[in-house]
């Protein structure tokens, strides 16, 4: 899979707020193979998805590979960076807050009960009309860290997801 340009600025947002930025040095990012990182994250979209059981199917997830920017990158001749992470956007339309509420609740207990890091939630109150959970699950498959970040949208019936994996190492990449 090519690594998306237009992703950059989504994956960084994401990231932010589902805690996939990370303290760690850049030299202690793991190496991983983008089929593998990939794999981890479908299985991670899927649980999200599963977890939420909105009663409703989720749109197929568009999304990608992408640079992280907050390291030095290192770009290869295919079009491809390093090192980088992939995330993946999807929604579930014609679901009314009373419907939508539950299943990000049912999606925070749930990660709560699996240790994954809740970095925030946000209840529709005094006026915001947008209920949001973000978080991680470290170590989630393959041993690769996943992040998430759900949005119940009241006013339009909808919850938008969108999951992304840890900053990682492309194989061909010795600098460390």
């Amino acid at each position: 899979m090519k690594r998306f340009a237009p992703f950059i600025a989504a994956l960084a947002l994401v990231c932010a707020a589902s805690a996939c930025t990370h303290s760690h040095e850049e030299a202690s990012l793991k190496v991983a193979d983008e089929k593998k990182l990939s794999d981890g994250l479908d299985a991670f979209f899927s649980k999200v998805v599963d977890v939420l059981d909105a009663g409703k199917p989720a749109t197929a997830p568009t999304g990608g590979p992408a640079p992280c920017d907050q390291f030095d990158v290192m770009d290869f001749k295919d079009g491809e960076s390093s090192p980088y992470n992939i995330a993946s956007f999807s929604t579930i339309d014609g679901i009314p807050p009373d419907k939508a509420v539950p299943a990000l609740m049912r999606l925070k207990v749930y990660a709560e009960q699996s240790r994954w890091k809740i970095s925030s939630f946000r209840p529709a109150t005094g006026g915001r009309k947008i209920t949001e959970l973000a978080g991680h699950a470290a170590n989630y498959r393959y041993g690769y860290g996943y992040g998430f970040r759900v949005e119940a949208l009241h006013d339009a019936n909808r919850i938008v997801m969108s999951v992304g994996s840890d900053c990682v190492r492309d194989p061909r990449d010795h600098r460390h």
